[in-house]
Protein backbone atom coordinates (compact mmCIF):
# COMPACT_ATOMS: atom_id res chain seq x y z
CA UNK A 1 0.00 0.00 0.00
CA UNK A 2 2.96 2.33 0.66
CA UNK A 3 5.89 2.42 -1.76
CA UNK A 4 9.09 4.25 -0.81
CA UNK A 5 10.85 5.59 -3.90
CA UNK A 6 14.31 7.16 -3.82
CA UNK A 7 14.63 10.68 -5.24
CA UNK A 8 16.69 11.13 -8.40
CA UNK A 9 20.36 10.66 -7.61
CA UNK A 10 19.74 10.03 -3.91
CA UNK A 11 20.93 7.17 -1.72
CA UNK A 12 19.60 5.94 1.60
CA UNK A 13 22.22 6.75 4.21
CA UNK A 14 21.48 4.04 6.77
CA UNK A 15 22.01 4.65 10.48
CA UNK A 16 19.04 6.14 12.35
CA UNK A 17 15.58 6.67 10.89
CA UNK A 18 13.17 9.13 12.56
CA UNK A 19 9.42 9.41 11.96
CA UNK A 20 7.79 12.79 12.64
CA UNK A 21 4.03 12.98 12.06
CA UNK A 22 1.28 15.19 13.55
CA UNK A 23 0.37 14.12 17.07
CA UNK A 24 -0.71 15.81 20.32
CA UNK A 25 0.34 19.45 20.06
CA UNK A 26 1.76 18.79 16.57
CA UNK A 27 5.08 18.23 18.35
CA UNK A 28 6.25 15.49 15.99
CA UNK A 29 5.81 17.58 12.86
CA UNK A 30 7.30 20.72 14.43
CA UNK A 31 10.32 18.84 15.81
CA UNK A 32 10.93 16.96 12.57
CA UNK A 33 10.69 20.02 10.35
CA UNK A 34 12.93 22.02 12.69
CA UNK A 35 15.65 19.35 12.55
CA UNK A 36 15.35 19.14 8.76
CA UNK A 37 15.66 22.90 8.30
CA UNK A 38 18.38 23.38 10.92
CA UNK A 39 20.62 20.71 9.41
CA UNK A 40 19.73 21.57 5.80
CA UNK A 41 18.72 17.98 5.14
CA UNK A 42 18.15 16.99 1.53
CA UNK A 43 15.27 15.01 0.02
CA UNK A 44 16.20 11.37 -0.39
CA UNK A 45 12.86 9.60 -0.92
CA UNK A 46 9.11 9.89 -1.39
CA UNK A 47 6.40 7.71 0.13
CA UNK A 48 3.84 6.90 -2.55
CA UNK A 49 0.32 5.68 -1.87
CA UNK A 50 -3.21 6.22 -3.11
CA UNK A 51 -3.98 7.16 0.50
CA UNK A 52 -1.61 10.16 0.42
CA UNK A 53 -3.56 13.39 -0.17
CA UNK A 54 -3.31 14.66 -3.77
CA UNK A 55 -1.50 17.85 -2.80
CA UNK A 56 1.83 19.66 -2.80
CA UNK A 57 3.09 21.55 0.24
CA UNK A 58 4.79 24.68 -1.12
CA UNK A 59 7.67 26.09 0.92
CA UNK A 60 9.52 29.18 -0.30
CA UNK A 61 8.13 28.62 -3.78
CA UNK A 62 9.22 24.98 -3.98
CA UNK A 63 6.56 22.21 -4.04
CA UNK A 64 7.09 19.38 -1.58
CA UNK A 65 5.59 15.89 -1.60
CA UNK A 66 3.21 15.43 1.38
CA UNK A 67 4.94 12.33 2.80
CA UNK A 68 8.69 12.45 2.27
CA UNK A 69 12.07 11.39 3.65
CA UNK A 70 14.98 13.77 4.12
CA UNK A 71 18.44 12.98 5.37
CA UNK A 72 22.01 13.97 6.12
CA UNK A 73 24.84 11.50 6.62
CA UNK A 74 23.58 8.76 8.98
CA UNK A 75 20.23 10.27 10.02
CA UNK A 76 17.02 10.34 7.96
CA UNK A 77 13.61 11.75 8.84
CA UNK A 78 10.22 10.80 7.42
CA UNK A 79 7.80 13.65 7.95
CA UNK A 80 4.33 14.81 6.96
CA UNK A 81 1.79 17.50 7.76
CA UNK A 82 -1.20 15.18 7.52
CA UNK A 83 -2.30 12.66 10.11
CA UNK A 84 -1.80 9.02 9.13
CA UNK A 85 -5.21 7.31 9.54
CA UNK A 86 -5.18 4.66 12.25
CA UNK A 87 -6.43 2.07 9.79
CA UNK A 88 -3.26 2.54 7.72
CA UNK A 89 -0.78 2.77 10.59
CA UNK A 90 0.13 -0.91 10.77
CA UNK A 91 0.69 -1.14 7.02
CA UNK A 92 2.91 1.96 6.98
CA UNK A 93 4.83 0.76 10.06
CA UNK A 94 5.59 -2.59 8.40
CA UNK A 95 6.62 -0.91 5.15
CA UNK A 96 8.93 1.45 7.07
CA UNK A 97 10.57 -1.42 8.94
CA UNK A 98 10.99 -3.45 5.74
CA UNK A 99 12.50 -0.53 3.79
CA UNK A 100 14.85 0.53 6.59
CA UNK A 101 16.04 -3.06 7.10
CA UNK A 102 17.01 -3.34 3.43
CA UNK A 103 18.71 0.07 3.41
CA UNK A 104 21.02 -0.22 6.40
CA UNK A 105 19.06 1.55 9.15
CA UNK A 106 19.63 -0.08 12.52
CA UNK A 107 17.62 2.25 14.80
CA UNK A 108 14.10 3.63 14.31
CA UNK A 109 12.89 6.58 16.43
CA UNK A 110 9.26 7.74 16.48
CA UNK A 111 8.37 11.22 17.78
CA UNK A 112 5.05 11.63 19.56
CA UNK A 113 3.08 13.92 21.85
CA UNK A 114 1.58 12.82 25.14
CA UNK A 115 -1.63 14.46 26.34
CA UNK A 116 -0.98 16.93 29.16
CA UNK A 117 -3.41 19.09 31.10
CA UNK A 118 -0.67 21.44 32.26
CA UNK A 119 -0.70 25.06 31.18
CA UNK A 120 2.50 26.68 29.87
CA UNK A 121 4.39 28.70 32.45
CA UNK A 122 6.41 31.67 31.28
CA UNK A 123 8.29 31.25 28.03
CA UNK A 124 9.09 27.57 28.65
CA UNK A 125 7.30 24.59 30.09
CA UNK A 126 9.98 23.85 32.68
CA UNK A 127 8.12 20.85 34.05
CA UNK A 128 7.46 19.27 30.67
CA UNK A 129 8.69 15.70 30.67
CA UNK A 130 9.85 13.41 27.88
CA UNK A 131 9.44 9.64 28.09
CA UNK A 132 10.92 6.83 26.06
CA UNK A 133 9.84 3.31 25.11
CA UNK A 134 12.11 0.72 23.49
CA UNK A 135 11.15 -2.44 21.61
CA UNK A 136 14.28 -4.35 22.65
CA UNK A 137 16.66 -4.49 25.59
CA UNK A 138 19.25 -2.66 23.49
CA UNK A 139 16.74 0.09 22.61
CA UNK A 140 15.80 0.49 26.27
CA UNK A 141 19.49 0.72 27.16
CA UNK A 142 19.91 3.56 24.64
CA UNK A 143 17.03 5.40 26.32
CA UNK A 144 18.54 4.94 29.79
CA UNK A 145 22.00 6.11 28.71
CA UNK A 146 20.41 9.20 27.14
CA UNK A 147 18.85 10.08 30.51
CA UNK A 148 15.29 9.81 29.18
CA UNK A 149 12.66 8.56 31.62
CA UNK A 150 11.16 5.18 30.71
CA UNK A 151 7.45 5.15 29.86
CA UNK A 152 6.22 2.44 32.23
CA UNK A 153 2.56 1.91 31.39
CA UNK A 154 0.03 3.13 28.85
CA UNK A 155 -1.10 2.77 25.25
CA UNK A 156 0.75 4.13 22.21
CA UNK A 157 -1.29 4.08 19.03
CA UNK A 158 -0.67 4.99 15.41
CA UNK A 159 2.51 4.40 13.42
CA UNK A 160 4.80 4.64 16.46
CA UNK A 161 2.75 2.09 18.39
CA UNK A 162 2.68 -0.27 15.43
CA UNK A 163 6.45 0.07 14.91
CA UNK A 164 7.09 -0.70 18.59
CA UNK A 165 4.93 -3.82 18.47
CA UNK A 166 6.45 -5.03 15.21
CA UNK A 167 9.94 -4.18 16.47
CA UNK A 168 9.39 -6.24 19.61
CA UNK A 169 8.08 -9.15 17.53
CA UNK A 170 10.95 -9.13 15.03
CA UNK A 171 13.81 -7.96 17.26
CA UNK A 172 14.27 -4.58 15.53
CA UNK A 173 15.48 -1.66 17.65
CA UNK A 174 12.62 0.84 17.77
CA UNK A 175 12.34 3.78 20.18
CA UNK A 176 9.37 6.05 20.73
CA UNK A 177 9.96 9.42 22.41
CA UNK A 178 6.87 11.06 23.89
CA UNK A 179 6.75 14.63 25.19
CA UNK A 180 3.97 16.08 27.31
CA UNK A 181 2.05 18.56 25.18
CA UNK A 182 -1.16 20.55 25.28
CA UNK A 183 -3.59 19.23 22.70
CA UNK A 184 -5.32 22.60 22.30
CA UNK A 185 -2.61 24.25 20.19
CA UNK A 186 0.62 23.52 18.26
CA UNK A 187 3.25 23.28 21.00
CA UNK A 188 6.66 24.42 19.71
CA UNK A 189 8.10 24.54 23.21
CA UNK A 190 7.12 20.92 23.79
CA UNK A 191 8.69 20.15 20.40
CA UNK A 192 11.92 21.77 21.60
CA UNK A 193 12.05 19.35 24.53
CA UNK A 194 11.48 16.52 22.06
CA UNK A 195 14.35 17.72 19.86
CA UNK A 196 16.56 17.95 22.94
CA UNK A 197 15.82 14.30 23.80
CA UNK A 198 16.36 13.14 20.21
CA UNK A 199 19.79 14.80 20.33
CA UNK A 200 20.62 12.77 23.44
CA UNK A 201 19.45 9.51 21.87
CA UNK A 202 21.29 10.37 18.62
CA UNK A 203 24.45 12.27 19.71
CA UNK A 204 25.40 12.99 16.09
CA UNK A 205 22.22 15.05 15.74
CA UNK A 206 23.00 18.46 17.23
CA UNK A 207 20.80 21.51 16.66
CA UNK A 208 20.42 24.93 18.29
CA UNK A 209 17.22 24.87 20.35
CA UNK A 210 17.34 28.60 21.04
CA UNK A 211 16.26 29.32 17.48
CA UNK A 212 13.26 27.04 17.88
CA UNK A 213 12.23 28.69 21.16
CA UNK A 214 12.77 32.18 19.74
CA UNK A 215 10.49 31.49 16.79
CA UNK A 216 8.03 29.32 18.75
CA UNK A 217 4.97 31.54 18.22
CA UNK A 218 5.54 31.89 14.47
CA UNK A 219 6.20 28.16 14.07
CA UNK A 220 3.05 27.28 16.01
CA UNK A 221 0.91 29.51 13.78
CA UNK A 222 2.47 28.20 10.57
CA UNK A 223 2.00 24.57 11.54
CA UNK A 224 -1.54 25.20 12.74
CA UNK A 225 -2.46 26.83 9.43
CA UNK A 226 -0.94 24.03 7.35
CA UNK A 227 -2.57 21.28 9.38
CA UNK A 228 -5.99 22.97 9.29
CA UNK A 229 -5.82 23.30 5.50
CA UNK A 230 -4.83 19.65 5.22
CA UNK A 231 -7.77 18.58 7.42
CA UNK A 232 -10.18 20.61 5.27
CA UNK A 233 -8.80 19.01 2.11
CA UNK A 234 -9.09 15.48 3.53
CA UNK A 235 -12.63 16.16 4.75
CA UNK A 236 -13.62 17.46 1.32
CA UNK A 237 -12.08 14.39 -0.33
CA UNK A 238 -13.92 12.04 2.04
CA UNK A 239 -17.19 13.85 1.42
CA UNK A 240 -16.72 13.56 -2.34
CA UNK A 241 -15.94 9.84 -2.03
CA UNK A 242 -19.09 9.28 0.01
CA UNK A 243 -21.21 11.17 -2.51
CA UNK A 244 -19.78 9.14 -5.38
CA UNK A 245 -20.38 5.97 -3.41
CA UNK A 246 -24.01 6.83 -2.88
CA UNK A 247 -24.50 7.74 -6.53
CA UNK A 248 -23.02 4.37 -7.60
CA UNK A 249 -25.14 2.57 -5.02
CA UNK A 250 -28.45 4.13 -5.87
CA UNK A 251 -27.95 5.06 -9.53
Amino acid sequence: MFEIELARGAKAGGGAFVTAFPSVGMVGTIAGNFIVESLKMERIAYVLSDEVPPAALVQEGVPTYPLRILGMKRVSIMTSEFQIPLALSTRLAKDILAWTASNGYDLIVGLEGLMSSQEPQGTEKASTRVFGVGSTEHARDIISKAGVEQFKMGMITGVSGAMLSEGERTGRDVICLLVEANAMYPDARGAARLVESVSKVLPSLQVDLQELLKEADMIEENVKGTVEKTKEMLAARQSQTERLGRSYMYG
